[in-house]
């Protein structure tokens, strides 16, 4: 088998590039997916998918198969804005592609994924990898504003339940079964506005502010570690004044603090130990929201909390993972786990669906000026990806 993925991959290498290349010319920031969904879903058809469907918030869905073990592959279709074309060096929309490497704004983060798993797809059908599983491609929306709600969406309105879950997204080919959660916190501060030049008639917020951001950045030693993913952290990145001048001292500061979660951390616990923090300042602590519309016309939202989650080693779906690995690439696959939060956030941390993460490209890419993907990893992500869904299928049989 692993011969015939081979003569596939290098087979269809030019095809694979050249639609790689088409989804990052087709931007899609997020709320805007629409024209990508598009280029999607005409390539799932051509390649051979038996079902192409979107459904109410635009999530694009190809299925392959009609088996008892249901499988879902999730990766998303919207990027956050290239920025300024001079910083990468080249149209980053249009990107490139040189010595084997395709550039470009969504390359690794996320579209090169979603170019593989289609691709494997058609892999599935034309080498008879078919096994008793039902497959669903997932290309997701809103991804980057909210992780997770996008794949929610999809799992409660279709009442599709997966078995398994695979998020693709950038991880070096390594297999992940974890990674940290996050939440979004909002800490305001009260004051009395008032002139610069008397700041005794005023009560300065800013200060309290800057008091308690002294105060954040000791946090940490007190947050729980966890033998897999590490220790909880927490960062200020923001601070907000209400003042209409600058010479003018602020009645109000919000500062938004970044909360990495380990597991059993709780969002009531984490605010809670930013209230003990804040409350000598006076400070009131949230989760923040976010509601942001889709290209369907529906809000997607909800707090800004993801928790973490991790899949114990012999769990049957790593397992089924690396056997596959070994299977397509005749070598030793890594197990670790990610940096980054990704829709494993719901499938795992929330809904409780064994899942998994496996991806070409590298995490130091995503969102930076250097977004980028080689093609040997795609191809060796296709045949990973073509294999998994009958391994996992044999797998669900023996349990």
């Amino acid at each position: 088998m692993r011969s015939d993925l081979q003569a596939f991959v290098e087979r269809n290498q030019e095809d694979l590039v050249a639609f790689l290349r088409k989804l990052i010319a087709t931007p899609s920031l997020s709320g805007h997916e629409g024209e990508v969904a598009a280029v999607l879903a005409a390539e799932m058809r051509r390649v051979g998918f038996e079902e192409v469907f979107s459904d109410g918030i635009g999530n694009l869905v190809g299925r392959i198969g009609n088996g008892r073990t249901v499988i879902l592959m999730d990766a998303h279709m919207d990027t956050v804005p290239a920025g300024d074309p001079a910083d990468w060096g080249f149209d980053p929309i249009l990107g490139k592609y040189e010595n084997g490497i395709i550039y470009g704004r969504g390359a690794c983060d996320d579209k090169g994924c979603l170019a593989c798993m289609v691709y494997a797809g058609k892999a599935i059908k034309e080498l008879g990898l078919a096994g008793d599983f039902t497959l669903y491609i997932v290309g997701v929306v809103g991804e980057e504003v909210g992780e997770g709600n996008g794949i929610k969406s999809f799992i409660e309105e279709t009442g599709i339940k997966p078995d398994y879950v695979v998020i693709a997204e950038a991880s070096g080919l390594r297999l992940c079964r974890g990674h940290r959660g996050r939440a979004m916190v909002e800490v305001t501060f009260p004051g009395k506005s008032g002139h610069a030049s008397a700041p005794e008639l005023a009560d300065n917020a800013l200060y309290k502010a800057a008091a308690f951001i002294k105060d954040v950045e000791k946090m940490g030693a007190t947050f729980k570690d966890h033998p897999f993913l590490g220790k909880g952290t927490i960062a200020a990145t923001k601070v907000d004044c209400k003042t209409p001048s600058v010479n003018t001292i602020p009645g109000e500061c919000v500062v938004y603090l970044d909360r990495r979660l380990t597991v059993g951390e709780s969002k009531e616990e984490a605010l809670e130990q930013v209230r003990q923090v804040a409350a000598p300042y006076g400070g009131r602590v949230t989760i923040m929201e976010f509601a942001e519309p889709g290209y369907k016309g529906k809000v997607i939202g909800g707090e800004e909390f993801f928790p973490a989650w991790s899949l114990p080693e012999d769990h049957p779906l790593v397992q089924a993972g690396a056997a596959a690995f070994r299977e397509a690439l005749g070598r030793e696959p890594v197990i670790g786990r990610w940096g980054f939060s990704t829709d494993g956030t719901y499938t795992a941390g929330q809904a409780g669906i064994p899942t998994i993460g496996f991806g070409p490209g590298d995490e130091r890419y995503p969102h930076s000026e250097q977004d980028q993907i080689a093609v040997s990893e795609m191809l060796e992500a296709v045949a990973v990806y073509a294999l998994l869904p009958a391994t996992l299928a044999a797998v669900k049989k023996e349990v």
